[in-house]
């Protein structure tokens, strides 16, 4: 499997008004539960662990910095729930030389083939976060889901073999590497990229990639799906397998 979530020093939330830095270990957890659905205070007390006398302080600073709301139906002051407002950016983690290290040589390499830029400057820059210590796995997955939902009126038919044929298809004018289905039942995909990759930056590219897919399957199969087995493999750090099946 992928590498679990760990929890950094730190993690940025985009809000409505600017990017939140959010370092308490609690408000964290409230914010990664929510990111599963709306809960009442009982609920989230229940997730995390903790009274709701002592959530109750993180929750209204959550609410103060505009990172969730409160929502209360008419006439039942008891029936508070919380919902998320923001979107998860980045975690953050050690910092990787080996990673800035591999960012130089792709940069060297768009230096001499100009014409490359377009298609390797992004893996540049997910390792060059990755070397400093940031992991921008959450703003990848959005940026993933979102160019999907562009794609989505493209595929007319709910026949499996054509979404995937489309899928497949303004994946690879991307140039961000080859992706292919291994299997329909469970679906499978291959992803394999061009050039070298740590761990952490492999992951952020899969990150994308599943952005990309839960989005088009969600779409065109009326389903929500998750990543139930992965695995990144090769000595580049460059082939990702993602069986993605409905929740």
């Amino acid at each position: 499997m992928l590498r679990e979530s760990k929890p950094g020093d730190y993690e940025l939330y985009a809000a409505a008004d600017g990017v939140v830095k959010v370092t308490s270990g609690v408000e964290r957890r409230i914010l990664h539960a929510l990111q599963d659905g709306d809960f009442t205070p009982t609920e989230l007390s229940y997730i995390i662990g903790r009274s709701r006398s002592t959530l109750s302080e993180y929750l209204n600073k959550l609410e103060r910095d505009g990172l969730i709301a409160s929502i209360v139906k008419e006439g039942d002051a008891r029936s508070k729930v919380y919902t998320l407002l923001s979107d998860p950016l980045v975690n953050s983690k050690r910092p990787d030389r080996r990673a800035l290290d591999l960012s130089s040589e792709i940069l060297s390499g768009v230096t001499e083939r100009p014409g490359s830029a377009s298609n390797l400057i992004l893996r540049s820059v997910i390792l060059t976060f990755d070397g400093v210590g940031m992991d921008i796995s959450p703003l990848m997955f959005t940026i993933g889901c979102d160019i999907a939902k562009h794609i989505l009126p493209e595929i007319k038919a709910r026949n499996v073999n054509f979404m995937f044929d489309i899928a497949r298809d303004r994946f690879m004018e991307f140039r961000l590497g080859e992706l292919s289905f291994y299997s329909k039942d469970p679906i499978t995909v291959l992803f394999r990229d061009t050039v070298d990759l740590t761990q952490l930056s492999a992951e952020v590219m899969a990150s994308f990639v599943s952005g990309y897919m839960v989005t088009i399957l969600r779409g065109k199969l009326s389903r929500n799906y998750v990543i139930t087995d992965s695995e990144i493999f090769g000595i580049k750090n460059n082939y990702v397998r993602m069986t993605f099946e409905p929740e």
